[in-house]
């Protein structure tokens, strides 16, 4: 296994070396070769000349990772954002959704976390936007099991209010057995 390991790597690596020897040659044969006769432009058709092409658009620009945080800031209160000239892709989607989650996080975590999943998926994020949503999902989820946890203590409650209720009643009725 580590001969035929070992045979493969020789294989991989030679032709690496032999491609990378071509490429060399033929770059430094282009330039010792003469230069190439200045051809007249005027006699040139038409179809030859290349089409002039409207510059394609520009790559989406995504926001900062910073401002992503200071919107998320600013729409929770508490933090003045500097007004910038340059609209980010998904900018009025992560200020709606913060405004939002900041609103509603609280009364209900479980329509928070459905808009921040349909957020995550709405864009091709940048890692580090990516990494910031994934820890707002994880203090979404952490707010969802202790609203549940809340639920579970508060029903608990009520059932020893209930069983209190019940035991408090029959001594009651003890009580009035005894007088009579």
């Amino acid at each position: 296994m580590r001969s035929r390991l070992m045979a493969i790597l020789c294989v991989l690596s030679s032709t690496i070396i032999l491609s990378g020897c071509e490429t060399n040659n033929a770059q430094q044969q282009s330039v010792v070769s003469s230069p190439a006769p200045v051809a007249d432009t005027t006699t040139k058709n038409k179809s030859t000349l290349p089409s002039p092409k409207a510059r394609p658009k520009s790559d989406p620009t995504y926001p900062p990772a910073e401002q992503v945080i200071a919107w998320h800031a600013n729409q929770c209160g508490g933090f003045k954002v500097a007004q910038v000239k340059q609209t980010y892709l998904g900018e009025t989607e992560l200020k709606h959704f913060f405004k939002y989650m900041c609103l509603n996080v609280n009364t209900d975590p479980n329509a928070v976390m459905s808009k921040l999943l349909k957020l995550d998926l709405a864009y091709f994020w940048p890692d580090d936007i990516k990494q910031y949503l994934w820890l707002q999902k994880q203090q979404v989820t952490m707010q969802i099991n202790a609203k549940k946890e809340q639920q579970a203590l508060n029903d608990k409650m009520q059932e020893t209010l209930s069983s209190l209720a019940t035991i408090e009643q029959q001594l009651l009725l003890r009580e009035d057995t005894k007088e009579q």
